[in-house]
């Protein structure tokens, strides 16, 4: 059953460009899913939120051109010195 409206469930009809199919998405997660499958899944719900949100976090950082753990690494140091998350770098806008 679909849970969104029908306009945007087919956005792709009026749009060449938009693909049909979610192809590049799940190759954009497929690295994330491996790791976890391997180590036969998360073992708490806890857990699955925290890697769900360090891999989202990961796979952003990546195609931005950034390092994604020496970002990780410095945004949980500034967590336990100020108790805030900064926001994500800016894009290299070099990189796309």
């Amino acid at each position: 059953m679909l849970r969104r409206p029908g306009d945007q469930a087919f956005t792709f009809l009026g749009y060449p460009a938009i693909p049909f199919e979610n192809n590049h998405a799940a190759r954009q997660i497929r690295p994330a899913v491996i790791p976890r499958k391997d180590g036969q899944s998360n073992r708490s719900e806890r857990g699955a939120l925290t890697q769900a949100v360090l891999m989202s976090v990961y796979r952003t950082l990546r195609p931005r051109g950034q390092d994604p753990l020496g970002t990780i690494a410095a945004a949980l140091r500034s967590y336990l010195q100020t108790g805030q998350l900064p926001p994500l770098p800016p894009a290299d806008t070099a990189n796309g």
